[in-house]
Protein backbone atom coordinates (compact mmCIF):
# COMPACT_ATOMS: atom_id res chain seq x y z
CA UNK A 1 0.00 0.00 0.00
CA UNK A 2 1.18 3.23 -0.75
CA UNK A 3 0.38 6.86 -0.17
CA UNK A 4 -1.23 7.12 -3.82
CA UNK A 5 -3.45 4.49 -2.99
CA UNK A 6 -4.48 6.11 0.52
CA UNK A 7 -5.13 9.79 -1.40
CA UNK A 8 -7.43 9.49 -4.47
CA UNK A 9 -5.69 11.74 -7.29
CA UNK A 10 -9.61 12.69 -8.81
CA UNK A 11 -12.78 13.18 -6.65
CA UNK A 12 -15.06 10.59 -6.04
CA UNK A 13 -17.91 10.37 -8.41
CA UNK A 14 -20.54 10.08 -5.75
CA UNK A 15 -19.95 11.51 -2.08
CA UNK A 16 -20.37 8.93 0.14
CA UNK A 17 -20.85 9.77 4.17
CA UNK A 18 -17.78 8.14 5.99
CA UNK A 19 -19.35 4.72 7.55
CA UNK A 20 -19.43 3.42 11.11
CA UNK A 21 -16.51 1.31 10.19
CA UNK A 22 -14.02 3.89 8.96
CA UNK A 23 -15.05 5.79 11.76
CA UNK A 24 -14.30 3.15 14.81
CA UNK A 25 -10.64 2.10 12.54
CA UNK A 26 -9.93 6.25 12.94
CA UNK A 27 -10.82 6.02 16.96
CA UNK A 28 -8.63 3.24 17.53
CA UNK A 29 -5.61 4.42 16.02
CA UNK A 30 -6.12 7.90 17.46
CA UNK A 31 -6.41 6.00 20.54
CA UNK A 32 -3.41 3.98 20.04
CA UNK A 33 -1.51 7.18 19.16
CA UNK A 34 -2.49 8.79 22.40
CA UNK A 35 -1.69 5.81 24.49
CA UNK A 36 2.01 5.76 23.23
CA UNK A 37 2.55 9.65 22.66
CA UNK A 38 1.07 10.74 25.78
CA UNK A 39 2.76 8.88 28.50
CA UNK A 40 6.01 10.30 26.72
CA UNK A 41 5.26 14.05 26.61
CA UNK A 42 3.89 13.30 29.96
CA UNK A 43 7.71 11.94 31.35
CA UNK A 44 9.07 14.93 29.36
CA UNK A 45 7.41 17.48 30.84
CA UNK A 46 7.56 16.16 34.23
CA UNK A 47 11.00 15.67 33.63
CA UNK A 48 11.45 19.52 32.54
CA UNK A 49 9.50 20.30 35.66
CA UNK A 50 10.89 18.73 38.31
CA UNK A 51 14.36 18.55 37.66
CA UNK A 52 15.32 21.77 35.81
CA UNK A 53 19.18 21.71 36.45
CA UNK A 54 19.68 18.17 35.26
CA UNK A 55 17.90 18.54 31.95
CA UNK A 56 21.54 20.04 30.33
CA UNK A 57 24.59 18.68 32.12
CA UNK A 58 28.04 21.02 31.17
CA UNK A 59 30.62 19.02 29.18
CA UNK A 60 32.72 19.62 32.73
CA UNK A 61 30.78 17.15 34.31
CA UNK A 62 31.52 14.70 32.24
CA UNK A 63 35.33 14.73 32.27
CA UNK A 64 35.13 11.59 35.02
CA UNK A 65 33.39 9.10 33.24
CA UNK A 66 36.04 9.13 30.29
CA UNK A 67 38.30 6.09 30.62
CA UNK A 68 42.06 6.99 30.17
CA UNK A 69 43.60 5.01 27.01
CA UNK A 70 45.93 2.58 27.71
CA UNK A 71 49.40 2.44 28.00
CA UNK A 72 51.25 1.08 24.84
CA UNK A 73 53.92 -1.37 24.28
CA UNK A 74 57.25 -0.56 23.52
Amino acid sequence: MTLLNLFPLRARECAEPASADDRSILLMVVLLLGLVFVPILGLHIAAVAFDPEGVASPPDNLAHHVTPPKPTRG
